[in-house]
C-alpha cells in the first residue's frame, strides 16, 4: 500500500482497462482502511439491478443492459456523497477523458481532492487471459477489452494531471503493490 493513506475526503479515480485489476485494487484499499470507504461501481449496480428484477420476477437481461441505469445510479451517489463533503472511489475504467474530467471536476467543486489510481497498461493477452476467468456475464468482449486496452496505453500521469488530477499514483503490475 501507499506509505500515506489514500485521504478519505477525495474522490478516487481508478484507470485502467477491464481485467487491469481495478476491483482487486479497490477491495484491498478497503480492507486496509486506505482512502474512502464509498464506492461508486457501475458493474455493481448493473449487478444490483439484475438482482432487483430476479426478486420482482422479471426476467433478468444481460449485464450491459442496465448500464445507463447503473451510471445514474453512480451518478446521484456521487452528488449525494459531495453534498455531504464525502468523498469516494470510482471503480470503473476511468478509459474516457469526459468521465475523468467530469469526475475531477465534480471533486474540485465540492472542494474536495482527485485522485487518479493509474493500474498497468498490460499487454492484450495478459487482458484476454484474466478476462476468460471471469463469469459468463462479466466477460467483457473481446473487441471491446482491445479497444480499451489500446486506449489505457495512450494514458499518462502527465496526462491525468493536465486534466486537473490533484495527483496521479501509479499502480505496480500487481494490483498489491502502489507505487507514488
Amino acid at each position: 500500500m501507499t506509505p500515506n493513506p489514500l485521504p478519505a475526503d477525495a474522490v478516487v479515480v481508478l484507470v485502467g482497462a477491464p481485467a487491469s485489476g481495478k476491483t482487486t485494487l479497490r477491495r484491498q484499499l478497503l480492507a486496509a482502511g486506505a482512502g474512502p470507504t464509498a464506492v461508486l461501481s457501475p458493474d455493481d449496480e448493473r449487478a444490483r439491478l439484475r438482482d432487483e428484477d430476479v426478486a420482482d420476477g422479471r426476467v433478468p437481461r444481460p449485464l450491459q443492459d442496465y448500464s445507463l441505469s447503473a451510471i445514474r445510479r453512480c451518478e446521484a451517489a456521487a452528488s449525494a456523497l459531495l453534498g455531504e463533503g464525502r468523498g469516494y472511489v470510482y471503480d470503473a475504467t476511468g478509459l474516457r477523458r469526459r468521465d475523468r474530467v467530469l469526475q475531477v471536476r465534480a471533486a474540485h467543486e465540492a472542494r474536495l481532492a482527485a485522485i487518479a489510481l493509474l493500474l498497468p497498461a498490460l499487454p492484450l493477452g495478459v487482458l484476454t487471459e484474466r478476462n476468460a476467468r471471469r463469469p459468463d456475464d462479466r466477460r467483457v468482449p473481446e473487441e471491446i477489452l482491445a479497444r480499451h486496452a489500446h486506449r489505457r496505453s495512450l494514458l499518462s500521469a502527465e496526462l491525468l494531471l493536465e486534466e486537473g488530477f490533484d495527483d496521479v499514483i501509479e499502480v505496480g503490475a500487481s494490483p498489491a503493490g502502489l507505487s507514488a
